[in-house]
């Protein structure tokens, strides 16, 4: 019987052991919860850049996050308009960038994915940037991420534009940099090693920003 016991109390033992020493997918069993906002600017649906936000959006989630993607294609963004003198800055439009604005202010990480066209971030979106202009002062102390695909492997132009937006937004931090380059087809960044780098950035440690 105190065999038994003996046995018993040694499997109980083990498998709580086990089960501690277990940790989450994150490697980090303090993970502190966060708010994710993915803007994906890609006119595809279903394009690389895209595809990418998914990635990303699949590992916060597993990783305890809290995490949206909004895709710039289903809503309405308008052009900035501003009066000559500053006083009004947004002129009376009636579309979807404060609502999107809304959701920066609201986040802890914002992801910013965008294809790479003529060498720079697609209009899509510029113009959602531009939109921000009204609240800048109001997204701060955030973390970002920048999601590019190219088909060639200038990135560059669009890095930098990205980097000078989060230069006037109070507290901003560079997380990282997903860059997929000499992807030219819809879809073929399907089994690139960038899906899992934008799959793991925030299930393991995040990746440092890409030196300038």
């Amino acid at each position: 019987m105190n065999r038994i016991l003996l046995l018993v109390a040694m499997a109980t033992l083990f498998f709580t052991s086990a089960c501690q020493g277990q940790t989450s997918r994150t490697g980090n069993a303090g993970l502190q919860k966060k708010k994710v906002l993915i803007i994906s600017s890609s006119p595809s649906k279903g394009g690389n850049s895209d595809l990418l936000c998914d990635e990303f959006l699949r590992g916060a989630k597993e990783a305890g996050h809290e995490a949206e993607k909004v895709f710039l294609g289903d809503l309405d963004i308008r052009f900035l308009k501003i009066k000559d003198d500053y006083t009004d800055r947004n002129l009376g439009i009636n579309d979807d960038a404060p609502k999107v604005v809304a959701k920066m202010i609201a986040a802890d990480v914002i992801v910013m994915a965008t294809p790479i066209y003529n060498d720079n971030m697609c209009g899509q979106m510029k113009t959602m940037l531009d939109r921000v202009f009204e609240r800048e002062h109001e997204v701060k102390n955030k973390e970002f991420y920048f999601i590019m695909t190219a088909g060639g492997s200038n990135t560059e132009c669009a890095l930098l534009g990205f980097r000078n937006f989060i230069r006037y937004l109070p507290g901003s931090k560079e997380k990282g940099v997903i860059e997929g380059t000499g992807i030219h087809l819809k879809g073929s960044v399907k089994g690139n090693p960038v899906m899992k780098k934008a799959y793991d950035c925030l299930l393991y440690t995040s990746p440092s920003p890409r030196d300038s």
